[in-house]
């Protein structure tokens, strides 16, 4: 059986902000993947990652001017 995974999910009002992190980040710090369900109505993209990598993420986001939306730990299966 699959197993729900802890990742850190970054939602925005806009999917310009989720392709500017994807753009900052590069490879080996995340995703875009589409929004989950379980965080509701927002732009459709969201930034997935590991979430000892908040603080590296949120570091990213304010030297590029990236506002998240939100940023919640939720359980995932992959």
């Amino acid at each position: 059986m699959r197993k729900k995974n802890p990742k850190l999910i970054i939602s925005f009002e806009s999917n310009t902000h989720a392709i500017a992190l994807k753009a900052a980040c590069g490879e080996g710090l995340g995703r875009v993947i589409p929004l989950p369900t379980q965080l509701g109505i927002s732009c459709g993209l969201a930034w997935c990652a590991e979430p000892a990598d908040r603080a590296t993420l949120e570091e990213i986001m304010r030297e590029n001017a990236i506002n998240p939306k939100e940023i919640r730990i939720v359980e995932l299966y992959f």
